[in-house]
């Protein structure tokens, strides 16, 4: 039998949370319009209960009005938004999507990022690429760089979906992948952690890297 454009579209979105999709095409990192005196008042959370409306992406001061729903931090690396997989282990099966450490915190990214045209003939290596946008994966056990590149195969890909099944222990899910820089060494990772200079000494108050 087959299904039209709009069966199918239905058919995978009994797959997809409901917040996912908003999530992606969110602009992050630009002025909070209702807090212009905070210094720093981008608007990195989002909240999934308020997913697709304006209010749903929120400075840390407008993060109040949320207080009792879902809310999750964009943060930043290279000028692309990653999220903490922490925060979404225990909303989402986010499997086969590539992590990295990012000062101490196992992160992925959002959306693809574009590759530099001389990395295009390049050998990927051992872990291959990803099979939606073609970047080099940094573990094989990984199957996409992002979550939206997880999210666009899903359209020719069946078997893939982000509905958590609570039976199911998720790859990364122990405590203990988060607890501090000895675990920035786990093999097919790449760490970001910044370390400072011999001699120099941070100040307690400095902001964070993110």
């Amino acid at each position: 039998m087959d299904f039209s454009d709009d069966e199918a579209a239905a058919a995978e979105d009994r797959f997809v949370p409901s917040w996912l999709r908003p999530l992606l095409s969110a602009k992050f990192f630009e002025p909070c319009a209702f807090h212009p005196e905070l210094v720093r008042n981008e608007r990195n959370h989002y909240c999934l209960d308020c997913a697709g409306d304006n209010g749903a992406i929120c400075c840390s001061l407008c993060v109040s009005a949320h207080r009792s729903h879902r809310v999750v931090q964009i943060r930043r690396s290279s000028y692309h938004e990653v999220i903490r997989v922490a925060e979404l282990k225990a909303l989402a099966d986010v499997s086969l999507v590539q992590t990295y450490i990012i000062n101490a915190d196992k992160v992925m990214f959002l959306n693809p990022r574009p590759r530099a045209p001389q990395h295009f003939s390049k050998c990927v290596g051992a872990a291959g690429a990803c099979e939606e946008c073609g970047r080099g994966l940094v573990d094989a056990v990984f199957r996409f760089c992002s979550l939206g590149c997880k999210l666009k195969s899903m359209a020719s890909d069946a078997n893939l979906t982000f509905i958590l099944d609570p039976k199911h222990k998720q790859e990364g899910s122990e405590e203990g992948d988060l607890s501090g820089p000895s675990n920035l060494q786990t093999t097919g990772k790449i760490s970001y952690r910044r370390h400072a200079r011999k001699g120099v000494h941070r100040a307690p108050t400095q902001a964070p890297f993110f």
